[in-house]
């Protein structure tokens, strides 16, 4: 009997902590990269309420990087951008993706930290 209670005390514990983790769901979807002009990723499909993106210029000029979220058919927010090295975009779609992009008219390199999202 003890045994059996030892077996039921541990699936409790492994319950209690995986369980919260299946709420809240995250995906870094880039992260150490060097990306040119028009580079860009997606992440995995789900329901989505933050995208953020991290990014430095080691090679000179001011990069440009932005972020969007786009639903499953394929309709998208506007592009958000920035060159202050960090974007915090925290609109939300029910089922879709998120996209980090390095501006098209960049001249220089961006170094991409993170691209991450999720929902938690």
């Amino acid at each position: 009997m003890c045994r059996l209670q030892r077996c039921f005390t541990t699936v409790c514990v492994a319950a209690i902590v995986l369980v919260p983790s299946a709420w809240g769901w995250s995906q870094t979807y880039e992260q150490a990269v060097v990306w040119g002009p028009g580079s860009s990723k997606i992440s995995a499909t789900n329901s989505i309420t933050f995208n953020y993106v991290s990014f430095s210029h080691p090679f000179g000029g001011l990069p440009q990087m932005g972020t969007t979220l786009c639903n499953s058919s394929g309709s998208c927010y506007d592009w958000r951008w920035s060159n202050s090295g960090l974007i915090t975009d925290e609109r939300d779609i029910s089922y879709g993706y998120a996209a980090c992009k390095a501006n098209v008219t960049n001249h220089y390199g961006v170094y991409v930290n993170y691209c991450a999202t999720g929902n938690g």
